[in-house]
C-alpha cells in the first residue's frame, strides 16, 4: 500500500528564546525536521473489503430506519443529538462539562471555560447543519471561526501560517509524532480536499468517513482540528439528504475508544484507509440503539409533562415545553427573546411549569433567575456516557 504521506525536510525558525535551552536542544533545532508531505487523494478509487462492506450495508440500513422512524416523532431530536455530539466530541480533546454548564454558557451565565468551548462547538454544530451552503474553503473557515468561538487569541483563527505538531515538546517539532504539512502547502491540499469532498460517486457514509481522516492529516488549524473533522462528517451525511430528520452523535462511541480512533487516522497516513472507515461505520452501530432509547424516554418524558399542564391551547407554555428539550435551562429574557413575549406572560407560564415539578430554579438569586429541567439533564447526561 503507497502511503498517503511522505515527508520533506525543514529547517525549524523558533519564536521562542532559546537562550536557557540545553546545548543537546539547540543542537536538534538547528538539524532539519520531517513535515508531511501529502498525496492527491481528490480522485482516489476506494475499494471496500468484504468486512467494510458488510459493515457499511449495515451502517446504511440503520441510519435509513431510524431517520424514518424518527420523522415527525420529535421537533427538538436533532438539537439533542447534536448536544451529544458536541459534548463527546469535545471529550475526545479532553475538555469536559455536564450538559447544564454546557447549557448555561449558551445564556452566557456563569460557566466554566471548558463549558464554554464546547458551547462554541455546539454552536458550531448547530451552525454549520443548518447553513445552505457550498462546502468550500471559505465554509470550512466559517465553520473553525464558529467552534473557536469569542477566542482572545487571533492568532488560532483562519488557516495557519506557523508550523504545529503533535505530540512531545512545545518548543520545537524535531521529535514530534506528527508533523502536518508546512504552511506552504495547505492552500493546495485543502483544495484536493475540497474536490474529493463534493464528488458524487461516492455514498456519504464513505465519503464523510474519508474525508475527517483526510481533513485531519492536512490539520490546517493552529487549534480545533479534530473537532472541525468531526463536524464535517457531520455535514456531509446531512448535507448531501442521507441524514434527514436525525444525526448521529458519532463521537459517543469514539470517546470510548480513542486509542483505536487515533490509531486508525495514523493508518490512514500510511494509506490503510479502510480502518479509518470501519472506525466511523462501527461507531454509527454501536450508537443507533441508544439514540432510539433516548428518542423513546424522551417521547414519554414529554407526554408526561403535557398531561401535568392545564391551560388554553395558545398558551406559550406548551411552546415552552418544547424549548426546554432543546435548551434545557432558560431563564426569562431566553424565552422573552425568542417568543417576543412580554415579561410577566413569560413569569406566568414558567410559573406553570415550576408548580408542576417540570422545572426548577437554580439558585438563588432573585434578580437573574434561571431555571433548570432536571430530567431532561439527566437523561442526556446519561446518554454522553454510554
Amino acid at each position: 500500500m503507497k502511503p498517503f504521506v511522505t515527508y520533506e525536510n525543514r529547517i525549524y525558525e523558533s519564536t521562542h528564546s532559546i537562550t536557557h535551552i540545553p546545548r543537546r536542544k539547540k543542537e536538534l533545532m538547528l538539524k532539519p525536521y520531517q513535515s508531511a508531505v501529502i498525496e492527491d487523494l481528490s480522485q482516489i478509487d476506494i475499494v471496500l473489503s468484504d468486512s467494510t462492506f458488510h459493515l457499511f450495508i449495515n451502517a446504511l440500513e440503520a441510519i435509513s430506519k431510524l431517520d424514518g422512524y424518527a420523522k415527525d416523532k420529535f421537533a427538538a431530536f436533532p438539537i439533542l443529538l447534536l448536544r451529544t455530539e458536541a459534548l463527546s466530541s469535545s471529550q475526545i480533546e479532553h475538555y469536559h462539562a455536564s450538559n447544564r454548564s454546557v447549557a448555561l454558557a449558551q445564556l452566557n451565565k456563569k460557566h466554566t471555560k471548558e463549558a464554554k468551548i464546547i458551547q462554541s462547538n455546539l454552536d458550531a454544530l448547530i451552525k454549520s447543519t443548518s447553513e445552505d451552503r457550498n462546502i468550500d474553503l471559505n465554509f470550512i473557515e466559517d465553520i473553525h471561526g464558529y467552534l473557536m468561538g469569542d477566542s482572545t487569541h487571533k492568532d488560532d483563527l483562519g488557516i495557519r501560517k506557523v508550523v504545529n505538531w503533535i505530540g512531545v515538546s512545545n518548543l520545537f517539532p524535531h521529535e514530534a509524532d506528527y508533523v502536518p504539512p508546512h504552511p506552504d502547502h495547505l492552500n493546495v491540499y485543502l483544495s484536493q480536499l475540497i474536490k474529493f469532498i463534493n464528488r458524487n460517486d461516492l455514498h456519504p457514509l464513505i465519503l464523510s468517513a474519508f474525508a475527517q481522516a483526510y481533513f485531519e492529516i492536512i490539520h490546517p488549524f493552529i487549534d480545533g482540528n479534530g473537532r472541525v473533522g468531526r463536524i464535517l462528517i457531520q455535514i456531509i451525511l446531512h448535507r448531501f439528504a442521507f441524514t434527514e430528520n436525525i444525526f448521529i452523535p458519532i463521537s459517543v462511541s469514539l470517546v470510548k475508544n480513542t486509542k483505536r480512533y487515533v490509531d486508525s487516522l495514523n493508518a490512514f497516513k500510511e494509506g490503510y484507509y479502510e480502518e479509518a472507515i470501519q472506525v466511523i461505520l462501527q461507531s454509527i452501530l454501536d450508537v443507533i440503539p441508544h439514540v432510539y432509547r433516548v428518542l423513546e424516554t424522551m417521547i414519554e418524558m414529554k407526554q408526561g409533562f403535557l398531561n401535568k399542564i392545564k391551560a388554553r391551547s395558545d398558551a406559550l407554555v406548551w411552546r415552552i415545553i418544547d424549548d426546554i428539550f432543546m435548551q434545557p435551562v432558560i431563564d426569562v429574557d431566553y424565552i422573552k427573546r425568542k417568543h417576543k413575549a412580554n415579561d410577566q406572560a413569560v413569569r406566568n407560564n414558567i410559573e406553570l411549569l415550576l408548580d408542576a415539578g417540570i422545572l426548577t430554579k437554580i439558585g438563588n438569586n432573585m434578580r437573574d433567575v434561571t431555571y433548570e429541567c432536571k430530567e431532561i439533564l439527566s437523561i442526556l447526561d446519561g446518554f454522553a456516557v454510554i
